[in-house]
């Protein structure tokens, strides 16, 4: 809802699409990192405190970029 709420209608497609494809990239290196931590560790806990930490790391990037939540605009 963020993409659509700041950026232009023209603009939604193509950020979410791009968003999708990080996101995918992500899952597949986070598969790595979760292999590596594993056969280093033998413990789950530091996968929970990384995905525990995911969200708020996301929303204060997500503050720290739009902290007035205010649209973008796009030239024409």
């Amino acid at each position: 809802m963020t993409a659509s709420d700041l950026l232009p209608r023209r603009a939604v497609g193509a950020v979410v699409g791009i968003g999708g494809m990080a996101g995918s990239i992500g899952g597949v290196l986070f598969s790595e990192v979760i292999g590596q931590v594993l056969q280093r560790t033998g413990h789950y806990w530091v996968l929970f405190g990384i995905g525990a930490s995911a969200y708020l790391i996301a929303f204060t990037i997500m503050y720290v970029l739009t902290p007035k939540m205010t649209p973008a605009k796009l030239p024409a």
